[in-house]
């Protein structure tokens, strides 16, 4: 059986572009805000753009992409993740999402909204 396709990912402007370094060091595809030119985005922009690419989005924004996810599956509109998380030291968000990375398909994660904190 082939390996799963784990997600693409694309970080939200609070999270720190080192984070997404130490993730593209692990051989894992990952974007960020900053990279993108959307610092001070509306949400949806952030999310349509990450949808754009195929990617989930990882944020501590977890209010206003819950009901983003809701919109967007009441409008039929499909997205490729949205991961939510708590504040947390880098280690600690490197650690999380490399196990959520390894364990998890991007088909998998598609329309879902996961919390990050579930993964140890």
């Amino acid at each position: 059986m082939p390996p799963k396709r784990p997600p693409k990912l694309h970080l939200n402007e609070h999270l720190s572009p080192r984070l997404a370094g130490q993730l593209r060091k692990q051989g894992f595809d990952v974007t960020t805000s900053q990279e993108g030119g959307l610092l001070a985005a509306l949400d949806q922009q952030q999310l349509e753009f990450a949808a754009s690419q195929q990617r989930a989005i990882v944020t501590f924004n977890i209010r206003d992409f819950s009901e983003l996810h809701d919109k967007f599956r009441a409008e039929k509109k499909e997205h490729w993740g949205i991961v939510v998380s708590t504040r947390e030291k880098i280690p600690l968000l490197f650690h999380r999402l490399v196990c959520l990375l390894n364990t998890t398909s991007a088909e998998e994660l598609k329309n879902r909204l996961l919390w990050l904190n579930d993964f140890k």
